[in-house]
């Protein structure tokens, strides 16, 4: 039988492994990760009542995509109760991994075992102004005019949703005042109505602060982002949740149809 492991003839006369004994290393490894899912899986059947339907989801996505939809979902399915929790990026993907979401709501990110990740929508962000702002005049808005402006947010340290914005104010060299920030886009949008600043934000919420005066622009260069939609990945999703992932693709691609019409100069 073949030694899983050779000696050195360095010092100390240690042993390394062949490379046999590596590749079954791996092969133990992967079958870990198996039994892992398999207790997830467990774990999401006993926690998971009956007839409960539990969405996670960024709060933009759950206040600007889910109402509308939920409403006909549920003339549709009366019996499915459905629970929806309004978190960051990094929590959305615990509750699917965990089993705790069937169905999570959130931006693409590289993959991770035991979740099913499928893109929801590319997504450019609008800027944000107050009504009667001197740059709602223009659009598009080139993120040269923001130097100097309100800016409000986003948090240095927050999740994916953010990606980018940033980096683009230092490739245009820009230097905005930043006196408030959020992790969040939707109390980002209730600041700008208030008058407190402008901002460079996702576009899901910009439909409903738009009939509140909000101003939406394009913005140039674009700043886009992957929406993503993430599911426990052990085994065929139950067919309501499918009903429902189809449901949520379509509300997004409606909602961004009126941004485009909202941001058209």
């Amino acid at each position: 039988m073949m030694s899983a492991f050779r000696s050195s003839t360095g010092a100390g006369g240690r042993l390394y492994p062949t490379p046999q004994a590596a590749t079954l290393f791996e092969a133990v490894q992967r079958s870990f990760a198996g039994l892992d899912l398999l207790e997830q899986a467990a774990r999401r059947i006993r926690a998971h009542p009956v007839g409960t339907l539990r969405i996670a989801a960024l709060p933009a996505l759950a206040a600007a995509l889910l109402p509308p939809l939920l409403q006909r979902f549920r003339t549709e399915h009366p019996d499915v109760k459905v629970t929806v929790e309004a978190v960051g990026q990094r929590a959305i993907e615990e509750r699917v991994f965990l089993g705790q979401a069937d169905l999570g709501l959130g931006v693409a990110a590289a993959p991770r075992d035991g979740v099913r990740s499928s893109i929801l929508a590319h997504a450019d962000y609008v800027c944000v102004l107050p009504q009667g702002h001197e740059l709602a005049r223009r659009n598009p808005i080139a993120i040269a005019d923001l130097d100097g402006v309100e800016f409000i947010g986003p948090m240095h340290e927050t999740d994916a949703l953010w990606n980018g914005i940033d980096q683009a104010l230092r490739d245009a060299g820009v230097i905005v005042r930043r006196r408030l920030e959020s992790q969040s886009s939707f109390p980002v949008y209730a600041f700008v109505e208030a008058g407190l600043g402008v901002t460079i934000a996702e576009p899901f919420s910009a439909p409903l602060f738009s009939r509140l005066g909000v101003a939406i622009r394009r913005i140039e260069p674009c700043i886009g982002i992957d929406f993503a939609l993430l599911e426990p990945d052990i085994g065929p999703s139950p067919a309501v949740v499918g009903l429902l992932r189809e449901a949520v693709r379509q509300a997004a691609e409606s909602c961004l149809a009126e941004v485009a019409r909202l941001t058209e100069p």
